[in-house]
């Protein structure tokens, strides 16, 4: 409850006529120069579940030829080598690019359709795998993770995941790790957009060198719960 001079206390309902709205604090358009953002989208139990990667190109910019090159590798990818270590209730959609260094720059889609190898139930939406992807950098900049959706319940017993499992999916994404192994001239790597507080100009993109778990506990994912999704 709140008081206004001469009203009064009233409730958040009564007051908003008084409340100016909140200004819009969205971020600027950031260019990343040669950075492309490849997005793995796919969805458990009709909740979408989504997965960023990073790629630096070298040699040369960003076209809609080399990127659709590189989005049809990482939707290989993830039906070969991610999704079989999944549970049969992930399906995965679709894999979707786009070109960083510019507000206007390429983008390519393509659509996926696989599901998942386990013949498992998924453990709950919010729960997921969280592989960390590192650098030579210390520090936060120098780290990122994905949240892998749909671990197979058979994969977990509490809350620890099984050796076999975070091994499946260590081998799966060591296999983005490397200029050139992954995709001929890209390379995986982690952007770090901020420091201090600032927006990097430009970010800076730091080569992956290594994937792996730093503990074997599940995670969660609240945004990916029923009603929420992603």
């Amino acid at each position: 409850m709140i008081t206004l001079p001469g009203s009064g206390t009233v409730g958040r309902a009564k007051l908003a006529p008084f409340v100016l709205r909140k200004v819009d604090n969205a971020m600027p358009f950031q260019a990343a120069p040669n950075i492309a953002q490849v997005r793995v989208e796919g969805t458990v139990d009709s909740q979408l579940t989504i997965n960023d990667l990073y790629f630096e190109l070298s040699g040369g910019g960003i076209t809609p030829v080399n990127l659709a090159t590189l989005v049809t590798a990482v939707g290989d990818w993830a039906c070969s080598n991610l999704a079989p270590n999944l549970s049969e209730d992930w399906f995965c959609d679709r894999a979707s690019g786009i070109d960083l260094g510019s507000a206007d720059g390429a983008a390519f889609s393509i659509p996926v359709g696989c599901a998942g190898g386990v013949t498992s139930e998924a453990a709950p939406n919010n729960v997921a795998a969280c592989i960390s992807i590192r650098t030579a950098s210390r520090g936060r900049s120098g780290h990122g993770r994905n949240f892998v959706p749909a671990v197979p319940n058979a994969a977990i017993t509490l809350n620890t995941m099984s050796i076999g499992f975070m091994g499946g999916i260590v081998s799966a994404y060591s296999l983005l790790v490397g200029a050139g192994t992954f995709e001929a001239g890209w390379q995986m790597v982690v952007l770090s957009r901020v420091s201090g507080g600032a927006l990097r100009t430009p970010p800076l993109a730091f080569p992956v060198t290594s994937v792996l778990f730093t503990s074997a506990s599940v995670r969660s994912m609240r945004s990916r719960e029923i009603g929420h999704g992603a």
